[in-house]
Order: C-alpha cells, then structure tokens, then sequence
C-alpha cells in the first residue's frame, strides 16, 4: 500500500535533523502527520533523510551559524508560504576540555549555534504561531542547564540560556495556544562526545539514554504544554539535587563527574 501524505498537513521545522535526536524527531512527527522541513549541514545526509521519510518534503542543508544562511533559511519558507506549526530547535554542539585551551572561535560559533540560531528561529516563528492560537516550540537544551559544567563550560552556559528562555516564553505564551518546553536530558547515545573532542564516554555509561525514548519525552511534553522535560529516574533527581544543592558544592562536584570523560 502507497503512503498518502495530506497536502494540507501542518509543517514542522526541525534543525539538526540528520542524527540522533533529530532524526527521532523527523520520524516521531512524521507518524502524528506532519510535513517536514529539515536543516543539516550534510547536503548528502539530507538526500538520504528525504528518501526514508517521505513526509521531509523540503531539505535545506546550510550551517546556521552563519547569519546569511539563517536568513535564506527564513526567506526561503516565507516564499514557499511554510508557516510551521511545529519547531525543533535541536542543532548544537560542545566543546571539552579546558576552556582556555579550546579554539575561542569553535566556542563562538557553539554560541551561535546554540543561542542565536535557536533564538531567530524562534523569534521569527512564534508571532504568527500566536497569531493562529496554535503553535509547538521545543528546544533542546540539557541537564548541563541546571549547573556550572567545568570542561563544558560554554556548553553548558549556552543550555543555561535556553532553559530560562524557554521557560520564561512558556509562562508568556502558555494561554495563547503555543507550547514552549526545553527539553533537558543527560547522556544520550549520539555522536555528542565525539563531537565535543571525547571519544569514549564509558565511565557514563549508566547513565546513557538511547535518543528514541528521549525524542518521544521530548514530543509528549511539548504537546501536554510542560515547560521543562528530562527522562529517566537519574536525570530527574540529578536536576532536582542541583537546584537544592550549594551551588559552591554542585559545581565541583560537576569538575568531578566530568573530569571523568578522559580518565582511564
């Protein structure tokens, strides 16, 4: 039997989509019905996105933390009149190690990526999602949120922001028909800490999520209107801890955990 996609079916923008979270994203709401639009760098990974989800009907590949990219990217669904209903801020990245010893300019296009990319977006897209009385924002931040993170310290500054972001547009819009949640989760199996500079993570091992179970979390939240979503029993109480905790003993015991990633 042939899939029929509805022509008027909503829209959903998701960026970061050709991997781990993103692509539970793309295939999640691809099953509620959904049209997608998604954005990667990889022009190659998106061709491939579009021939296993028939519903990814418009791929844009461009790296958003480049300004003129993140505007052609706009400009492009004003022209194709897109107007998503739905919106996954999920592109970003860390860095590991030693703030000082990393490349001050991968730390600055982190913050692009991260903050700026992710607040256009929603700044560009909430007004007619309010317009309308209908509209689903998440953005992905962390568990890093909740903490100082010595060794991912522009990382975790940079989910800080999203999370009191998100909230504070969530209490703002909550009655006006558009959800707003972050998503905050721990370690997930991805390729997060290749990417940050750590090629083995065992000794985090118990406390590794696999990304399908987090994107369904992520997804149910979002459409039940919570204004923050984690997953799993560790993750929840290690939140909660560190909002109750001294922030002078969360944070070393953060340099801890952390200096864990390159131990042997």
């Amino acid at each position: 039997m042939s899939l029929i996609i509805e022509k008027e079916a909503p829209w959903a923008l998701i960026t970061g989509a050709t991997g781990g979270l993103g692509l539970q994203f793309c295939e999640l709401l691809a099953a509620r019905g959904y049209r997608l639009v998604i954005t990667a760098r990889s022009t190659a990974r998106l061709a491939e996105m579009r021939k296993q989800i028939p519903q990814a009907q418009l791929a844009l590949a461009g790296d958003l933390t480049d300004p003129v990219c993140l505007k052609n990217l706009l400009n492009h669904l004003k022209r194709e009149n897109i107007e998503p209903e739905v919106l996954i801020n999920n592109a970003g990245f860390g860095l590991y190690g030693q703030t000082l010893n990393q490349d001050s300019s991968e730390n600055l296009n982190l913050l692009d990526l991260n903050i700026r990319a992710l607040t256009s977006l929603t700044l560009a897209l909430a007004p007619n999602m309010r317009a309308k009385r209908k509209g689903y924002i998440l953005n992905v931040a962390s568990i890093a949120a909740f903490m100082p993170c010595p060794y991912l310290s522009v990382y975790g500054a940079s989910k800080a922001y999203i999370l009191s972001f998100s909230e504070a547009l969530h209490e703002e819009l909550k009655t006006e028909g558009v959800h707003v949640t972050a998503l905050c989760p721990g370690p997930i199996k991805t390729n997060f800490w290749n990417r940050a500079g750590v090629n083995e993570c065992d000794r985090f091992e118990f406390a590794i999520t696999d990304a399908r179970s987090v994107a369904e979390r992520g997804l149910n939240a979002l459409f039940k209107n919570k204004a923050i979503a984690t997953y799993g029993i560790f993750n929840t109480l290690l939140t909660v801890s560190a909002q109750l905790a001294p922030r002078s003993l969360t944070r070393v015991l953060a340099k801890q955990v952390l200096a864990l990633a390159t131990k042997k």
